[in-house]
């Protein structure tokens, strides 16, 4: 708290008085200056008519002394001889004893050669004395003394010249305390509010201004007070918020990183950190709303909080994602008693809704895990998200998970120069009509032609061109090289089948690239077959039922992949310009051994057909596969038991140059 130093005595006795506003000490000095010349000029005159008298009562004298014999008055001032003037016979010694002369008189220094004495006499009276000699027919030699006296003024500033200026000294030391003490009124407050404001500046709010006698520096420092307490409060607001999970209540992920440094720097036990999300958060969100959704967090920090001791630091690191710190031991106990398990599984009732919650985590050790809080939480992650997809309840990090990652990393960087330098190639595998027995259609299969590791199958960078999103560049290249030979598929009757993203069915600006592409070759399109699969057309159907009608007025046609292994709908389905089903291999592998799948099977494709669709069958790969599914209807055979997929050049050779009929013959 900051006090104001009080400086001097009259700013002392100022300081405990009233509080004075700053116009009333202005005017206050004012008036004591004013007063004080004033009295320096009334002095200043008063003195030069006491000496203008003086010198008038010095010239009677001396006119007197010339006109002895009163007979000659003429050019005397009446007014002056007025003044009554005495004589003694002899000199001024014998004057000194008459009875005329006044009591207590002292002589006054004059100027040399000055014939007039002056005397300071008691009650103020002045006495100038002159000695004259009588002339020779009255008294030859005689010497007489006049006198007069004069009180030049009643007043107390009647001064000599030191008096005045020690009065003149007086009022300027007077004036100089009281503009000090104005000064001092107002720069030292100022000069507390100064340093106040710096104080405020670097965050500090514990301090208060004292008050001031001065009105206006007092309301100023009120203000500042007030202020300084207003930014203190919300300094604890914005703490409070820099530290908390406004939603959960939970610490967040600035404070678990102070913590996490804080306990690793001073470690007196080995310490680990939990990190889980709630995977099926967004279905969540998108199924039952952002509230319901926002609910389930809020009960899931609760139960973490309510499981989990309260030495622990608990965190909710952003959307789904929570984070635990707490000593490895209390780990292994969680572990041992399943309370791990039972925080991450489990079910909640949000509303008039139970909903199962599917979360796995990531485990990771200090010290042995890393020495620093970003890299103990980095391979935490890296072991929740291995967690997640290998469907585990939790994994601890090992060292060659942060290798796979890194090589992830590395795969990224290589899948974009592949985009770029082209190093993506076609192959092609064939489809047996099974109604002509002949070869009329072949699915477009990718290839990366790696310039160090020779071709790689899609299965090895699908799903990452997927999450970082270059699945669009992708199908864009695959789409501009199925063009360039589709014409010459086109001479031999064989329609491409393409496959598409989900992330496709997302993008609006696919349209105008096939556009473009249709308006280039516009007999292409009923050449080419594009494939989506049933889970990404479900991820926003209406959206992907927007773009499929737009291919279908190209004359696209539209296959669905993969059926039978996602959750499609079959009232979209049903709306969707789809003209082939595409069943997968998962209902066709064994289904000639087991009574069940050969009836999931036949039902598939009797339903295909009633929609009106043809029904190709993935993944046959043995003679029993073959005729199973041609006696139970399918329209067209894919497999390894027809074919695997090829190169162009290969494709070419024997599809499309004439003898496109030799593979079928030889079946």
């Amino acid at each position: 708290m900051l006090s104001s130093k009080k400086n001097g005595l009259l700013r002392a006795f100022i300081s405990n008085s009233a509080v004075i506003s700053l116009n009333s000490r202005t005017l206050l000095v004012c008036v004591t200056a004013l007063l004080a010349l004033s009295l320096c000029i009334y002095a200043i005159l008063n003195n030069q008519f006491s000496a203008q008298h003086a010198e008038h009562i010095d010239q009677l004298l001396m006119a007197k002394a010339q006109a002895i014999d009163h007979s000659d008055h003429t050019g005397h001032d009446h007014a002056l001889a007025m003044t009554p003037v005495y004589y003694h016979s002899g000199n001024l010694e014998g004057a000194q004893g008459t009875s005329h002369w006044p009591k207590g008189c002292e002589l006054v220094p004059t100027l040399p050669g000055s014939e007039i004495r002056r005397f300071q006499c008691g009650n103020g009276i002045r006495l100038h004395a002159l000695q004259a000699m009588l002339p020779p027919e009255h008294a030859a030699g005689q010497v007489i003394t006049l006198w007069a006296t004069h009180i030049p003024n009643a007043s107390l500033l009647n001064m000599q010249l030191e008096d005045l200026l020690g009065l003149a000294a007086l009022m300027l030391v007077i004036s100089t305390l009281c503009s000090r003490w104005i000064s001092q009124s107002i720069t030292q407050p100022l000069g507390e509010i100064t340093a106040s404001a710096q104080l405020m500046a670097d965050g500090n709010y514990d301090w208060r201004l004292s008050e001031s006698s001065i009105g206006e520096i007092n309301q100023l420092a009120f203000t500042f007070n007030h202020m300084a307490k207003s930014l203190q409060e919300r300094d604890k607001v914005i703490r409070r918020t820099a530290y908390k999970d406004q939603l959960t209540g939970l610490d967040n992920r600035a404070y678990l990183t102070l913590a996490l440094r804080e306990r690793t720097q001073s470690a007196r036990e080995p310490l680990s950190i939990v990190i889980w999300g709630i995977d099926n958060l967004d279905n969540i969100n998108e199924v039952l709303g952002h509230d319901v959704a926002d609910k389930v967090l809020i009960k899931v920090a609760r139960k973490a909080s309510r499981i989990c001791q309260e030495n622990l630091v608990i965190a909710r690191l952003e959307g789904n994602i929570f984070c635990m710190l707490l000593p490895r031991e209390l780990l292994e106990n969680m572990l041992k008693k399943h309370t791990l398990k039972r925080m991450l599984h489990g079910s909640l009732r949000v509303q008039d809704y139970q909903l199962d919650i599917q979360s796995h985590a990531g485990l990771a050790h200090y010290p042995e895990h890393g020495q620093c809080p970003e890299t103990l939480m980095r391979r935490a992650e890296i072991a929740r998200q291995l967690a997640k997809k290998t469907r585990q309840t939790s994994i601890v990090f090992e060292a060659r998970l942060e290798q796979r990652s890194a090589n992830r990393l590395e795969l990224i960087a290589q899948l974009r120069r592949a985009i770029t330098d082209d190093e993506f190639c076609l192959y092609f595998q064939p489809k047996l009509n099974l109604r002509t027995n002949s070869i009329n259609q072949a699915e477009v299969l990718l290839r990366w032609n790696h310039p160090t590791h020779g071709l790689i199958a899609p299965g090895a960078f699908i799903e990452l061109a997927e999450q970082t999103g270059m699945i669009r560049d992708i199908t864009r290249l695959v789409l501009k090289q199925t063009y360039a030979i589709i014409n010459l598929c086109a001479n031999q009757n064989i329609r491409l089948s393409v496959n598409l993203s989900a992330m496709d069915l997302e993008d609006f600006s696919l349209i105008d690239f096939m556009q473009h592409m249709h308006s280039r070759q516009p007999d292409a399109s009923r050449h080419i077959v594009l494939e989506i699969t049933e889970s990404a057309a479900m991820r926003d159907p209406e959206q992907a039922l927007d773009i499929l009608n737009q291919l279908a007025a190209m004359h696209f046609q539209i296959a669905v992949d993969d059926f039978g292994t996602g959750y499609s709908s079959l009232a979209y389905l049903k709306r969707f310009p789809v003209t082939e089903l595409k069943i997968d291999r998962s209902l066709v592998q064994g289904a000639d051994i087991d009574t069940d799948g050969q009836i999931i099977l036949e039902s598939t494709i009797e339903m295909g057909h009633i929609m009106g669709l043809l029904v190709t069958t993935e993944g046959v790969e043995t003679q029993a596969e073959y005729e199973l599914v041609k006696k139970l209807g399918a329209d067209y055979v894919q497999g390894f038991w027809l074919s695997k997929p090829m190169s162009f050049d290969e494709f070419k050779l024997k599809h499309l140059i004439g003898n496109h009929d030799q593979m079928v013959h030889q079946l």
